[in-house]
């Protein structure tokens, strides 16, 4: 039988009662008050625990959560858990543990391929645990269900800001913790995971852990980028870096691949550049051209007006019109089209992976020449990664000391324009691997588990072995990966 640490129940309660006392005005978000237990629905669970938040059981609970940002795989849970605290989700996974049930946490359900679906399991909504709570001048605390926005937020009243944000505030913390999480800084500070202080992980055997580089840190290293498949954050701990006021970017137009990548690399060790991205595009005509986006951080409104001193050698064949905003506009530059998109409940066959510079010239010739690879790409993004700013083993990276993302985002418009974008990114798998490239798990077809361990390499995929055996022994988290 399992039972629930002490020292975790402990914990939960001193941090519950910091939460109350902590400025309070500076606290984005709450649960619900719930001064019972309850089920909603005719529930299939039997000898449930007394839980302080909503477990649905109802047919609109559940078809809800069926479904991710991908519209392809449908996945129906037998209840979905609306959690008022931490401790109704460790009281949920030890419940799956001792009653033959799959688990896992639910984000904004953002990835494309059912990664966080579970068939006749349960699904835990992290929506309600959504605290923001600053510490101190470096650092805030998040709950999982937090959406990045939230956080962006709390952060900007002390002039601060996370060094690397996504691009739709709209996703949560606990969600792209789990996965990775990259944005158009991650070229300078690697990827959200690797600016993690500390988490609360509530590990697959129910179990409440603080975990650190120093503290638990194999449990720390086998969450972050984990993929939901040794335990569940139930808080990170994030660090922060002084926040601009403004951002400036140029817009830089290449007909020529080569200047296109090699201005990237070079961007990558200037001083003083802010965001850091790139595209394909192609005109009516069929002509294909490169697009660089750079800009810089300013902290007044007079720096907007001088020239950027990294544009000096440049060598791109036009300019577009520069443009400034706010930092928050910045930020939330694509919420309306992100929401657009998700709302239209359109079939999004994506394909992210990272390329080293070695072969991403080769890879990339080969799908602007092909129309089978190209098919139903409507956004292209190819931005330079500097391999040593990775720091956590399970987001993994080419063996190379630079590498390129490329965002492949399809949009389908039926079922038959859907299934061959999807059999586009199954053929690109094997050329992927073949150029030493690596996928982005919550944007690529799930993997075979001889393919995972490939992904991950012998001595990664050891690790992450002892680590599901030791921190989730009954194998009851997380199973839409297909890993274990």
């Amino acid at each position: 039988m399992i039972e629930f640490s002490r020292r975790g129940r402990q914990r939960l309660i001193t941090r519950r009662s910091f939460l109350r006392h902590t400025a309070a005005s500076l606290v984005i978000g709450s649960s619900t008050s719930l001064t019972r237990s309850r089920v909603y629905g005719r529930s299939q669970l039997q000898n449930l625990p007394p839980l302080e938040g909503e477990l649905l059981v109802d047919d609109f609970a559940r078809q809800s959560v069926a479904v991710d940002w991908g519209f392809h795989v449908r996945r129906l849970p037998v209840a979905v858990l609306r959690p008022k605290s931490v401790d109704d989700v460790a009281k949920m996974i030890a419940y799956a543990n001792t009653h033959n049930k799959k688990i896992g946490m639910r984000g904004q359900g953002h990835s494309a391929y059912g990664q966080a679906q579970i068939e006749n399991g349960i699904v835990i909504d992290s929506s309600t645990l959504n605290e923001v709570v600053p510490r101190d001048s470096n650092t805030l605390d998040a709950q999982p269900g937090a959406l990045w926005g939230e956080v962006a937020k709390v952060a900007a009243m002390q002039k601060l800001t996370p060094p690397v944000m996504v691009d739709a505030m709209m996703l949560s913390v606990g969600g792209t913790l789990s996965v990775g999480g990259t944005g158009e800084t991650t070229y300078r500070f690697g990827a959200q995971v690797d600016n993690v202080v500390e988490l609360d992980v509530i590990t697959g055997a129910g179990e409440l852990l603080t975990c650190s580089a120093e503290r638990n840190n194999e449990l720390f290293h086998m969450t972050l980028a984990g993929l939901g498949q040794c335990g569940i954050i139930a808080r990170a701990r994030l660090r922060l870096a002084p926040s601009p006021q403004q951002v400036a970017v140029r817009t830089l137009m290449y007909d020529d691949m080569d200047n296109f990548l090699s201005d990237q690399a070079r961007l990558t060790t200037v001083e003083g550049l802010g965001p850091l991205n790139g595209r394909i595009t192609r005109g009516s005509d069929g002509r294909t051209q490169f697009v660089l986006t750079a800009g810089s951080f300013l902290s007044s409104t007079d720096e907007s007006n001088r020239p950027p001193s990294w544009m000096t050698g440049l060598r791109h064949k036009s300019e577009g019109p520069s443009s400034v905003s706010s930092y928050w506009d910045y930020l939330n530059r694509r919420a309306a089209s992100i929401s657009a998109a998700k709302a239209s409940k359109v079939p999004n066959p994506a394909l992210v992976a990272t390329v080293p510079d070695s072969s991403v010239r080769s890879f990339l010739t080969f799908m602007i020449s092909s129309r089978e690879a190209y098919n139903g790409i409507i956004f292209f993004e190819v931005s330079p990664k500097v391999t040593a700013h990775f720091t956590c083993p399970l987001l993994k990276m080419p063996a190379s000391n630079l590498c390129y993302e490329l965002r492949m985002q399809r949009r389908a418009s039926n079922v038959p324009d859907h299934e061959a974008m999807l059999a586009a990114n199954d053929a690109l798998l094997p050329r992927l691997r073949a150029a030493g490239g690596k996928i982005y798990p919550p944007f690529a077809p799930v993997l075979s588990r001889d393919a995972w361990e490939d992904h991950y390499g012998p001595e990664t995929w050891k690790r992450f072995v002892h680590a599901k055996e030791q921190f989730d022994p009954n194998n009851v988290l997380t199973p839409g990966p297909g890993i274990f």
